[in-house]
């Protein structure tokens, strides 16, 4: 599993190797809990990351696992879950990776 993510310039941010492939996982429990609903299908939207496997649901998580990362100078690196619930709401929580070479 990768490290906590961490708030960086507003942005929930997590550690990662270019080279790394793992699992990530968002949990949105409060989200579903605020709307009295549960996950039905979600969709990951990414820049400068490769989906491996995933995405799943499970329960009030979702996971996927990742590898790749542009390493570009102003590359931006990220992983949106777009998720769409049993009553039709729809909303989208974002993972950013800042590059470290482990």
């Amino acid at each position: 599993m990768a490290a906590a993510p961490y708030l960086k310039d507003g942005k929930w941010t997590i550690d990662k190797d270019p080279e790394d492939k793992r699992y990530y996982v968002a949990d949105i429990t409060n989200d579903l809990t605020d709307s009295g609903t549960t996950a039905a299908s979600v969709t990951c939207v990414v820049a400068g990351v490769s989906i491996i496997e995933g995405p799943e649901i499970q329960g009030s998580l979702i996971v996927v696992k990742l590898g790749g990362l542009d390493t570009a100078p102003d590359a931006v690196n990220y992983c949106t879950f777009r998720v769409i619930c049993a009553n039709t709401e729809q909303f989208d929580r974002t993972i950013y990776f800042n590059r470290v070479d482990n």
